[in-house]
């Protein structure tokens, strides 16, 4: 009896010394954080919340977008090495950025490997979803766990997944949280306020305009829609078209049911071969964008996590989708201490 009695003092000072145990410290809430996403295999599976202390110094980011989004922070400084994939001829890294740019130490895209990076000793990894798999990085977790951070786009799911809903406002959050982790929140807000200003504008003066039906298509092993789900759909919508909820892939048929105003076909290398591609199939030739010339190429990076893009193919597209109502500059500068400053 007496055993039982001490038995049931203990007991509940036992339970409440393990909760404690389990519960982080009282100072971990208390530091600034930034809610990313947990990445496994090229596959989003959470939220995760990323305690900050030191401001990053080692920096891995890949992606021209990723890149210039931290040159558009003024954190160059800050970048151990970059890759510069999405670069183009044509679409490349802005004139304002070039000279940063090219100051950076590279990587190649065959050196994107976890034990290469191991042997670099980054604080912080920036890199889009796909690079997330065993074959590459491994997961976000496995670099969380050695105290490295990790930033992955929102935007930057497969074309073929439609488990995640793309838009511009997780844009604008992956950039203002780059603001946060950096002590560069007046930069991000910069760069978030200007393209909420032309959406707002643009959305303004098409406000009694008539609304194209638009569509975004990128050639893969399939015919790849990037519908209402995606951040070319959503960026297409928030300025005014009209962009079908779609499936990953359309067929032929899809396309003639849908029958759309404008098409903007993803092009990588060769952009006139690649629209002729679309252009001449014979199931498309009495369809409006082909009868009315209302086929596009747009980048890649314009489509695919775009971030401080972002405002570079907002305006892309809104001047191919009401010819002759706007003319925005190819890139905004968010450096005005260099020429070339553009407020636009």
């Amino acid at each position: 009896m007496k055993k039982a009695w001490l038995l049931s003092l203990l007991l509940p000072l036992c339970l409440s010394g393990c909760q404690l145990q389990k519960s982080p410290p009282a100072e971990e809430y208390s530091r600034p954080f930034v809610e990313n996403i947990k990445v496994e295999n090229y596959y989003e599976t959470g939220v995760n919340r990323e305690y900050l202390s030191d401001v990053p110094q080692r920096v891995i980011v890949i992606g021209a977008n990723e890149t210039e989004t931290l040159l558009d922070l003024g954190v160059e400084d800050a970048i151990l090495a970059a890759d510069d994939g999405q670069n183009s001829q044509w679409y490349g890294i802005k004139a304002s950025n070039e000279k940063a740019f090219q100051r950076l130490p590279r990587i190649g895209r065959s050196t994107i490997q976890a034990e290469h990076f191991l042997e670099m000793h980054p604080d912080m990894i920036i890199a889009e979803q796909q690079f997330f798999s065993k074959t590459r990085l491994g997961s976000t977790d496995y670099w969380n766990s050695k105290g490295i951070l990790t930033m992955v786009p929102l935007n930057t799911t497969s074309p073929g997944k439609l488990n995640q809903v793309e838009t511009v406002e997780k844009e604008m959050k992956f950039i203002r949280d780059l603001g946060i982790i950096f002590h560069k929140e007046e930069e991000a807000e910069k760069i978030v306020s200007a393209t909420e200003n032309r959406i707002h504008d643009i959305a303004k003066t098409v406000e009694y305009h008539k609304k194209p039906k638009v569509m975004i298509l990128d050639r893969m092993s399939i015919l790849a829609s990037y519908g209402r789900k995606k951040i070319a759909g959503d960026m297409a919508t928030s300025i005014g078209g009209i962009v079908p909820d779609t499936t990953a892939a359309v067929s032929d048929e899809m396309m003639m049911k849908l029958d759309p105003d404008v098409v903007f076909l993803v092009v990588y290398r060769d952009e006139e071969k690649e629209l002729a591609w679309l252009r001449n199939r014979p199931a498309f030739r009495n369809l409006n964008f082909i009868k009315n010339n209302r086929l596009y190429g747009i980048p890649l990076k314009y489509v695919y996590g775009p971030q401080t893009r972002t405002i570079d193919a907002i305006g892309y597209m809104a001047e191919r989708m009401y010819p002759g109502m706007f003319d925005f500059p190819k890139e905004y500068d968010f450096h005005p201490c260099f020429p070339g400053h553009s407020s636009q």
